[in-house]
């Protein structure tokens, strides 16, 4: 028998890689926790099945949110929601008081440093005078 005579399964014919599928179309990041190794990170099909490889049926989570998701205790709609929301950082939430505290702590670092550099002068003078 000629190898061309041999026609392949159509699962084999219409094969879809669909963790590339998802990392070209979804940022490298957990939709739900945030986590963002890519080598770590797993594609999940939100209505479990892994036939239809549809990219709105696609997700990138971090294998502890799979399994959480595949339990059911994160519902469908949130990983849905999560995964398509913008993914914006706003800094300011965590640093709303750091311009104004670290000045104050800044000026208190640097007066403490004066005061030190002027105990060192003062003993190296004192041992100067020793010596004489």
């Amino acid at each position: 028998m000629d190898k061309s005579d041999v026609s392949l399964p159509d699962t084999a014919q219409k094969r879809v890689y669909y963790r590339k599928l998802a990392f070209k179309n979804y940022e490298a990041l957990c939709a739900h926790c945030g986590f963002g190794i890519e080598a770590v990170l797993e594609v999940a099909h939100i209505d479990c099945d892994r036939a239809n490889n549809a990219l709105s049926n696609l997700v990138i989570l971090c294998p502890t949110c799979h399994r959480m998701d595949d339990l059911d205790l994160i519902s469908t709609k949130t990983i849905i929601l999560m995964r398509d929301r913008p993914r914006i950082v706003r800094w300011s939430k965590l640093m709303k008081d750091a311009g104004p505290k670290a000045a104050i702590t800044r000026a208190k670092t640097l007066q403490k440093r004066k005061w030190q550099l002027a105990g060192i002068k003062a003993a190296k003078t004192r041992a100067k005078n020793k010596k004489v």
